[in-house]
């Protein structure tokens, strides 16, 4: 099976939920996405810098400290601003649990508990062992967009309303934050991702599919998309912080050690 193909498999699946999701709690969902804090407006264009982004996450007088800007991140603050996003979603590329080349095993566990849900959506078991899979992928990958709305879902179907819309405020900012990076439309004004998983999950959120992908330089790739049936013509994406060669090529923060279930992380000394 090709990335492509996966990529496809997964989409399927995670559209499935949403659908679910969408039938069957369609009232509570737009309610979650109405009282999310997010304001598209405040994302405005703005492309990633990395002597910028180093300058304010390694700087401990910075109030976009990694390891503090990670901590509010971890426990679910909505105050989090576009701006705040901007350097936790660019500077995790920092960071030493940042491996986006690696697979990350628990994303099959969680397509395998996708696939064996029915027609009437999660049970309370099923959410409940949906979500802690989803919470192991955030642990490697915390900007997964699609992990998050999978964790949005079973937040909902656990009754977990709280959790539900801390959730929904991540998936809209994290969204927001990658299409503010660029316009996508040419190559020369790409969007910037963290991982190649990243690409497909925005796409998802458009309605639209991958069917190509084409190298244009060392950094850029044009994204063919379809919507339904029809071929739309796509996007430009940069990939340069996937491939780029760590600790050679970029300075690598000390590791934070934070986790999402509890363990606190490192404070600023």
């Amino acid at each position: 099976m090709n990335m492509i193909q996966r990529f496809n498999r997964y989409f399927l699946m995670v559209l499935g939920v949403l659908i679910l999701a969408g039938t069957l709690q369609s009232k509570a969902q737009e309610r979650l996405a109405s009282e999310s804090s997010v304001n598209v407006e405040s994302f405005t264009l703005r492309v990633p810098d990395e002597d910028d982004i180093l300058a304010h996450t390694l700087n401990q007088a910075s109030p976009h400290y990694y390891p503090e800007l990670m901590m509010r991140y971890v426990i679910g603050d909505s105050t989090l601003t576009a701006e705040d996003y901007h350097y936790l979603y660019y500077g995790y590329a920092y960071d030493a649990n940042y491996r986006p080349l690696e697979n990350i095993p628990d994303t099959d566990e969680v397509m395998t508990l996708l696939s064996g849900l029915g027609t009437k959506g999660a049970s309370q078991s099923q959410a409940q062992m949906l979500l802690e899979a989803a919470k192991d992928v955030m642990l490697v990958d915390p900007f997964s967009p699609s992990n998050i709305n999978i964790m949005t879902y079973a937040y909902s179907v656990l009754g977990d309303t709280v959790n539900a819309r801390i959730s929904a405020d991540r998936f809209n900012k994290i969204i927001a934050t990658i299409e503010s990076s660029g316009t996508g439309r040419r190559e020369n004004s790409p969007m910037h991702v963290l991982r190649h998983e990243h690409v497909n999950d925005l796409m998802m959120s458009k309605g639209l599919r991958i069917v190509n992908r084409t190298v244009r330089s060392t950094k850029v790739e044009f994204v063919q998309v379809q919507r339904g049936e029809r071929n739309a013509k796509g996007y430009y994406f940069n990939f340069e912080r996937i491939y780029r060669k760590r600790p050679e090529m970029t300075p690598e923060r000390e590791q934070s050690n934070w986790m999402i279930n509890g363990v606190p992380m490192n404070k600023r000394r």
